[in-house]
């Protein structure tokens, strides 16, 4: 009889890889330097999440608003938006639309699922 190893439900499922690794031979970086990226890519979506989770139920964000309350760029924001949108963890708003950032363009919104 073969013996079982033990489950663990206390471990954290591992991150997806984001396109990091795929592509950094094109951008000039090393392995180091794409992992690095990876994971202050990791810590702003935890800030990011952490910052839906601190507004009242329902508030909705553009990436405009994201990157001014947590001082980070615009892209930065809107990849953290995208990427809690696809773990289920934000909504985007497709129809609500409001004009933000500084060309008063109109953008999408997140809220917390």
């Amino acid at each position: 009889m073969t013996s079982q190893l033990p489950l663990s439900f206390d471990v954290p499922a591992p991150r997806r890889r984001t396109s990091a690794l795929e592509h950094f031979h094109a951008r000039g970086e090393t392995v180091p330097e794409a992992l690095a990226g990876e994971e202050r890519a990791a810590r702003q979506e935890d800030d990011v999440r952490g910052l839906f989770e601190s507004l009242s139920a329902g508030t909705r964000l553009t990436p405009w608003d994201v990157a001014e309350r947590l001082g980070i760029c615009i892209n930065s924001a809107r990849r953290a938006c995208t990427n809690l949108t696809d773990a289920e963890d934000l909504v985007c708003h497709i129809d609500d639309r409001r004009q933000a950032g500084p060309y008063g363009q109109k953008s999408r919104t997140w809220s917390l699922r």
